[in-house]
């Protein structure tokens, strides 16, 4: 069996193959069909994330990108049960008022939708979550990630490669996708935007736009619409992606719509990397053994 890191790795090359085919179409204005055939391909790899709160009755339905076949990247807030939905974060990446989330959701309650539009009251999910994995703590500031271990392989997506070698800069261009159905919001429909620039990479404080940026922060000039939380930027010259949406202001608004580096949690990464390995020989063990 080829372990779940061989296989991501695997489709990680042909992913960064897109990359190309995005950066050449920037420069080649005839290469405009193909950078769309290339974004559209790379938009399956991200999945709706539906999330059910003990004793709630509520779902948050958030995006996530697939980076292994049984592994989804999104953001910690989508997988944990909320105390605040408006959290205040300075430059130092800490909290002005106090934790911003309880306990972790019941792993088995979160589950995994794919299409390009999702109604998570009538759609069957692909797969359930059976392990979480997020830095420690209970804030949300410049921590805002997650990565969710799968039951099962999803089939039919693209997998993602995550850029782990560098970070973002000031005024590279990045594709959000997500399921908060851009402009027009509409929740549940998954929408990629052309691109979108990097304003600020923390730690700062943009006056222009109100965002303030953690160390492991990044903000750009759109993207975030209720949905989109835990969905990816994809950078418009590798086709690897870079950040997660971690909050930000309304869909219309420029600026102060901020993502979590995917490259600060390195370890993180790699544990999850680890964990997902660990659930997929299990499963397969379990195949083998006779009826």
């Amino acid at each position: 069996m080829h372990s779940v890191r061989a296989i991501a790795a695997k489709v990680a090359m042909a992913m960064l193959a897109v990359g190309s085919v995005i950066a050449s179409g920037c420069a080649h204005q005839q290469s405009a069909a193909d950078v769309q055939r290339a974004l559209t391909h790379a938009s399956t790899g991200v999945v709706a994330v539906a999330t059910s709160h003990d004793g709630e009755g509520s779902v948050t339905l958030c995006s996530g990108t697939v980076v292994a076949p049984n592994l989804v990247l999104t953001a910690r807030h989508c997988v944990s049960n909320a105390i605040t939905t408006m959290p205040s974060c300075d430059a130092d990446g800490r909290s002005h008022n106090g934790a911003h989330l309880g306990d972790d959701a019941d792993p088995s309650h979160i589950a995994i939708y794919v299409g390009d539009h999702v109604q998570i009251d009538r759609d069957v999910p692909q797969a359930h979550a059976t392990k979480t994995l997020h830095p420690v703590g209970h804030v949300l500031c410049d921590a805002d990630v997650a990565y969710v271990v799968l039951d099962k392989p999803l089939t039919g997506v693209a997998i993602l490669p995550l850029k782990m070698h560098a970070t973002v800069e000031t005024g590279e261009e990045i594709v959000p996708v997500g399921f908060g159905g851009g402009t027009e919001n509409i929740i549940g429909e998954r929408r990629s935007r052309p691109r979108s620039t990097i304003l600020a990479v923390g730690p700062t404080a943009d006056d222009a736009t109100g965002a303030v940026l953690g160390p492991r922060e990044f903000e750009v000039d759109t993207a975030t619409c209720r949905g989109d939380s835990g969905g990816p930027a994809i950078d418009i010259r590798t086709g690897e992606v870079v950040g997660v949406v971690s909050r930000g202001g309304s869909c219309v608004a420029r600026g102060n719509h901020v993502y979590t580096r995917v490259d600060a949690y390195t370890r993180l990464s790699s544990l999850a990397f680890t964990a997902a390995e660990r659930e997929a020989r299990a499963n397969f063990a379990l195949l083998q053994q006779p009826k």
